[in-house]
């Protein structure tokens, strides 16, 4: 038992979340059970299906419960900081935006153009900035072919200049791991650690077992079904959110302090560049200010060339009073 803890400990091992039954294996007469199956995945694993849970099906002709992985769909959109890390990224995404059509209100070409983008920045994600783990491991290759060469004989001038080229990259490459590391485990306290350290993975970990929903209940039944989960969920927030014609609420003889003239007015006045850009700066960088994913680093660094579709939306919203076709 401790060589085997002490192999999942070395490898860094974690156990996919339980959903479902505690017990995986049960006696004939029932007396007994046991949690005997247990899926164990690496870091790497993770990374790639963070939304990974095993579901404890119901046992049939054999005395252990067969262990299933549901689709959940795939992971959503999230702008990741370490993009900017990328020599040309931002002149890429200024010259994809002005690309975008312009028709429409300012609500509705603000939504299309975040579309648009969304779309090319996935392909770009994959084209271009690539897997990090993927990338390192094939600069550890390179440079380990390269340490094995100059065993057996002085490396040229090239080969030097190649090597040092490429541990100059696996630093970036690290670089970018510990951003984009930091920014799924959202450590504000902790800027300069050692991101291969258990802290890191710990928090990652944490922090998705508990955002995650295994399951809701529809009446007295326990489901577990994401197609259930998801309708459940939208059931939810419609009916907390549904709008009433009558409030409830009277205030009859209530009395109020009343605003100065002035006071009134800057309540109603149109919205200035700089109190706009002020309270985008005032944002945390890493949350993002709705579903579309992109977060508020994302939207400081753009800025020069968004400023002018944000204010847009601002100034008809002051006319409107509502934000039309978001």
């Amino acid at each position: 038992m401790g060589r085997f803890n002490n192999f999942i400990y070395t490898n860094m091992l974690v156990e996919l979340p339980f959903v479902g039954k505690k017990y995986t294996w049960f006696s004939s007469n029932g007396k007994a059970m046991s949690r005997l199956d247990r899926v164990l995945v690496s870091e790497e694993w993770m990374q790639e299906w963070p939304m990974g849970k095993q579901y404890v099906q119901r046992r049939e002709v054999s005395d252990h419960c067969a262990l299933v992985d549901k689709d959940w769909g795939p992971k959503p959109f999230r702008t990741i900081d370490a993009w900017f890390m990328e020599r040309g990224f931002l002149n890429m995404v200024k010259g994809r935006w002005s690309s975008y059509s312009d028709q429409g209100n300012a609500f509705t070409v603000f939504k299309e153009k975040l579309k648009c983008l969304k779309g090319d920045l996935k392909v770009w994600n994959i084209d271009v900035f690539g897997i990090l783990e993927s990338t390192k491991k094939k600069i550890l290759e390179e440079i380990e072919t390269l340490d094995c060469q100059a065993c057996n004989g002085a490396l040229d001038d090239d080969q030097d200049l190649q090597r040092l080229g490429l541990v100059s990259r696996l630093k970036e490459t690290d670089r970018r791991m510990k951003s984009l590391l930091s920014q799924k485990a959202r450590t504000n306290w902790l800027k300069n650690g050692d991101y291969c350290t258990k802290f890191y993975h710990s928090s990652l970990r944490w922090r998705r077992l508990r955002n995650e929903v295994k399951g809701v209940e529809v009446g007295d039944q326990w489901c577990e079904e994401p197609c259930t989960v998801w309708g459940e969920a939208k059931r939810f927030f419609e009916s907390r959110f549904a709008a009433t014609k009558d409030l409830g609420v009277r205030l009859d003889e209530v009395e109020f302090k009343s605003l100065t003239w002035e006071d009134s007015m800057s309540l109603i006045r149109k919205f200035s560049v700089e109190e706009v850009r002020d309270a985008v700066w005032h944002c945390e960088g890493s949350k993002s200010p709705g579903p579309d994913g992109f977060n508020f680093n994302f939207i400081k660094k753009s800025w020069e060339f968004i400023e002018g579709e944000v204010m847009a939306i601002m100034n008809l919203f002051h006319d409107r009073c509502c934000f039309e076709g978001m």
